[in-house]
């Protein structure tokens, strides 16, 4: 698809929506509501851009593109409602986020200690914990998916939550592993096989390294994700 396209429509975007701040017979609010000029309005405008930026995407030889704006509100222009529902969400996605990463890098203190527990239940427990903490992080994933749904794909939340995303779903790829390497050491430990619990152990830090490894990224793109 020709960048110069897509540049347009955005453009056009980006000048209607700040038209609410401009005054005087220059206004192009005021021109697309003038009853002299039909039932053009500046939402109708907004569609037609929005309807046409995506007609252009689902052309041949545009796949890139297509995948880029995936996920995103089809509107190029975002409402006030979007606005909210992306807060919302955002917020809450945060709060989720950082409990379960929290108790996801927590955890493998607390597995290194196994041996020397004498109930087999607290044992079991120490992975249960990474599961619980683990699913916050899946939840988290479906409010940022749905805050990405508010979003328009040319906006600053629109980039933020691109970027968001995929280094998080990293991070659930790892928090998965280390959970699975808690099983195995636990059953190493049942089995009396201090070598193979040694190794899942190691291998549980390696998934817990890497996830501190990607975490500073994503406050790099927010400072809510700051002091975790």
């Amino acid at each position: 698809m020709n960048l110069i396209v897509i540049k347009y429509f955005l453009l056009i975007g980006a000048v209607l929506a700040s038209t609410a701040v401009v005054t005087g017979p220059m206004n192009p609010q005021t021109f697309f509501t003038d009853p002299g000029n039909g039932n053009i309005s500046a939402d109708s405008v907004y569609q037609f851009g929005s309807d046409t930026f995506y007609k252009e995407i689902d052309k041949p030889g545009n796949e890139y593109m297509k995948t880029s704006v995936e996920g995103y509100s089809p509107a190029l222009i975002p409402t006030d409602r979007m606005e909210q529902n992306f807060q919302d969400q955002w917020v809450v996605g945060v709060g989720r986020f950082k409990s379960g990463y929290s108790g996801s890098t927590g955890a493998v203190f607390e597995l290194a200690a196994l041996p020397q527990m004498t109930d087999q239940n607290e044992k079991v427990a120490v992975c249960t914990k990474l599961h619980i903490s683990r699913s916050e992080i899946i939840g988290s994933i479906d409010n940022f998916t749905a805050a990405k749904a508010s979003a328009t794909p040319g906006s600053s939340h629109g980039f933020t939550i691109g970027m968001v995303i995929p280094r998080i779903e990293q991070i659930n790829s790892e928090a998965e592993d280390e959970e699975i390497a808690c099983m195995q050491a636990v059953l190493a430990d049942r089995n009396h096989n201090p070598a193979e619990f040694s190794r899942n152990l190691e291998s549980a830090d390696s998934h817990v390294r890497e996830m501190r490894r990607i975490y500073p990224e994503l406050g790099v793109l927010s400072d809510d994700f700051k002091n975790a």
